[in-house]
């Protein structure tokens, strides 16, 4: 299924009633058990309807099937009762939204299996980010435990004919991850909550049922099933003994592994590495997967790049090290050179085990820019690239509801340089997504048009890593003048990586280029913007990510396509919902990064849950990095931004 039907079974959307959440005391377990750290926890907002109070549940499993039961033939909304708490013998279950009819977005459950009944090991959660690993595991698994038995649920599929008289619903949805993994809503760790003894520490489960029908008759025997079958083999998933100990445990070092690698290469100077074995091709263009076809080259350093690292749990493990400066990687074309590229930009997430790029990682910091002709730029200083433009136009605050694919590219370099204070180091750049005369000038259009206000990359790439410390790498098929400014030159050749440093430093000094009469000294300076949050969309207008590239606010739709390292739906779904928080969480004015780093501060804290509202629970949220979100502010055509201090333009 496509369009709007799959987007609302995907989407964990919907109304319900609840409390405000909060994270646990600094080293308080709650229990006195040991082995868990304070972000090990997350207060987790609970929709409380009557039955939610202090005081206990709407009643036993028992009690819901017999209620489930009894409204078979009834009309569709009297799954309303259904709403509240149900306690199971090992788990409780809580109904937080039923949806009014079959073609409603569909209900939200949560399962809750107490820690003690769970029995995960401390160990596995015993830092942020194998609490990160271990919800994205269990999260894989609950999916394919729904693939395997019960498929048709999954997936979507109905078990009579079409029509609306047709049985429809009995569908079950969880967040499905790809091969990043990512912190998520769809698996939390909750701490006990301190306002009722009767909620408890322990592992919980986000997710979506259709509930059966026939048109708008109650399926009630179907109903039954989905809460006697499908929801307690949810449950089960949750609990270790359910799993194989040593593919969890292999699964969360694996993710520990390459988050320490990232801080080790850090460390090292280093903006990336590539590990020798890896597999940098994914499947199709518009799969992630690994390619797997036996013509695939794994990847091998260059042997005077190569560098070795020492991992926590895998030990020692060798590959390519990229260092800070600036790298143009060379090539003819279908070599792999955008492949390599691609797998970079990728580089700042974690991979799953397996997935070839696994161990491939960059620095946290790395942001990629593309030509983006249309898109909307709102007082930005592109003077560092472009001057006055014709008619006496000038750049030092330029804004424009239709950039050209120059203005767009200098627009995305310095709000990437913007972020500098969020911790954006390294730039990105590939030829055939770049505008060409934003990267060179040669020395003949130089002749033939003397009229032109571009000051290529070029000329201020080096000035931009000696100013500002931010490295380059750049994908070049054409463009030779880079040779005079790298500091690495790789070639990759039938899909083989080579360094080719020495060749293109000869070859410049033997064919000079334009670039050492007009490279600059100096980039310029880099002013922070602030917003005023009103122009942010607020409640008054929808706000709802479709898919991965786009958000849709009131009647107009957000493009995020040109941004590459937003891997997954669920990142952008949690965009649009940050987009509103800021309503009421942030003062009237604030700068970019005031507004980022108290959004990273509360969803350090509180999770996912931060972002939103009070009344809601969304298991369908993935976090995203502090950089696509500025991104995606930038690109609002009616944000009011600017420079001036707390006094901002439009």
């Amino acid at each position: 299924m496509s369009g709007r039907g799959a987007y609302y079974k995907q989407l964990y959307g919907g109304r319900g009633r609840g409390r405000a959440r909060g994270g646990p005391p600094a080293g308080d377990n709650s229990d006195g058990s040991t082995g868990y750290s304070a972000h090990s926890f997350r207060g987790t907002k609970r929709s409380i309807s009557r039955s939610d109070e202090p005081g206990g549940a709407q009643g036993s499993s028992d009690d819901l099937l017999r209620k489930v039961r009894s409204l078979g033939g009834k009309s569709y909304p009297a799954y309303r009762d259904l709403q509240g708490h149900w306690e199971y013998p090992t788990f409780q279950l809580y109904v937080d939204h039923v949806q009014s009819d079959p073609y409603a977005p569909p209900s939200k459950l949560r399962v809750r299996v107490p820690r003690a009944v769970a029995g995960i090991p401390p160990g596995l959660f015993s830092n942020k980010i194998r609490t990160v690993a271990l919800c994205d595991y269990l999260t894989r698994e609950v999916c394919a435990l729904l693939d395997q038995k019960f498929a048709g649920r999954s997936r979507g599929q109905q078990s009579g004919g079409g029509g609306w008289a047709g049985e429809k619903g009995g569908q079950v949805t969880v967040d499905r991850p790809g091969q990043q993994v990512l912190e998520r809503s769809s698996v939390v760790l909750t701490r006990k909550d301190d306002d009722s003894d009767d909620v408890e520490a322990g592992v919980e489960l986000r997710f979506c049922v259709s509930l059966p029908a026939q048109g708008r008759t109650i399926l009630g025997e179907q109903a039954v099933q989905v809460f006697a079958d499908v929801v307690p083999a949810l449950a089960r998933s949750l609990l270790y003994s359910s799993h194989d100990a040593t593919r969890m445990a292999q699964f969360v070092d694996c993710v520990e592994d390459q988050e320490d690698l990232r801080r080790q290469i850090a460390d090292a100077g280093l903006v990336a590495f590539v590990p020798n074995g890896a597999v940098l091709p994914r499947a199709s263009g518009a799969a992630d997967t690994p390619m797997k076809a036996a013509r695939v080259v794994p990847f091998q350093s260059p042997p005077n790049l190569e560098r070795t690292f020492v991992l926590p749990h895998r030990g020692p493990i060798s590959g390519m090290a990229i260092p800070r400066g600036i790298t143009m990687i060379a090539g003819g074309g279908f070599h792999g050179k955008s492949t390599l590229l691609d797998a970079l930009a990728r580089g700042c997430y974690n991979h799953v085990p397996g997935d070839g790029r696994e161990f491939l990682v960059t620095s946290s910091g790395c942001v990629s820019i593309q030509g983006e002709d249309g898109r909307a730029v709102t007082n930005v200083d592109i003077s560092p690239f472009i001057g006055d433009l014709p008619g006496g136009v000038p750049t030092a605050s330029f804004s424009t509801q239709d950039a050209s694919g120059s203005t767009s590219m200098a627009a995305g370099v310095i709000e990437a340089m913007q972020a500098l204070e969020m911790g954006a180091d390294a730039l990105l750049f590939d030829e055939d997504t770049c505008a060409t005369n934003f990267l060179i000038r040669d020395r003949r259009m130089q002749r033939l048009v003397s009229a032109d206000p571009i000051t290529p990359l070029v000329y201020k790439v080096r000035a931009m890593l000696k100013d500002h410390g931010c490295s380059s790498v750049l994908v070049i098929g054409g463009c030779g003048d880079y040779c005079d400014v790298a500091d690495l030159v790789l070639e990759m050749r039938d899909y083989r990586c080579f360094d080719i440093t020495g060749a293109a430093k000869q070859v410049a000094q033997e064919i000079p280029s334009a670039v050492p009469d007009h490279e600059a000294s100096r980039f310029g300076s880099i002013r922070p913007r602030y917003v005023q949050v009103g122009s942010l969309p607020s409640g008054d207008k929808k706000v709802a990510a479709r898919k991965r590239t786009a958000i849709e606010i009131g009647g107009e739709t957000l493009d995020l396509s040109a941004l590459v390292q937003l891997v997954h739906d669920s990142q952008t779904r949690a965009i649009a919902a940050a987009l509103k928080h800021f309503h009421h969480s942030s003062p009237s004015v604030a700068s970019l990064k005031e507004l980022q780093e108290d959004l990273e501060t509360s969803l350090d804290t509180e999770g996912l849950d931060a972002i939103v509202q009070q009344d809601r629970i969304d298991g369908f949220l993935a976090r995203p990095r502090s950089f696509e979100l500025a991104m995606a502010i930038n690109r609002l055509r009616t944000v009011s931004i600017g420079y001036n201090g707390g006094h901002v333009l439009r």
